[in-house]
């Protein structure tokens, strides 16, 4: 499933995160730019939660994230995982 914008991705990231952690919140509840793990967005998610949430990405998004480094910098914010996936599928 080809993602064209960004715009696309962050919907489809934030719908990927209640669903795979079972959040009872709206897409539109999380904040794009506020990390997950400062407690200032409506969502606050822990280590547990990180490893769950690169194996759906991988799966959902045909992308890899094969560094714990790596996914401690993607797995942070809507618009960091967000930014990641369209760079993957948008290398030139």
């Amino acid at each position: 499933m080809p993602f064209d914008s960004l715009e696309e991705i962050k919907l489809e990231v934030k719908k990927l995160i209640i669903e795979t952690l079972k959040f009872e919140i709206r897409p539109e509840d999380i904040i794009d730019d506020v990390s997950f793990f400062s407690g200032e967005n409506t969502i606050k998610i822990d280590s547990i939660d990180v490893i769950e949430l690169v194996v759906s990405i991988q799966k959902k998004f045909s992308v890899k994230i094969d560094d714990q480094n790596l996914a401690k910098d993607v797995i942070n914010t809507v618009n960091s995982i967000a930014e990641f996936v369209y760079a993957q599928h948008h290398k030139s």
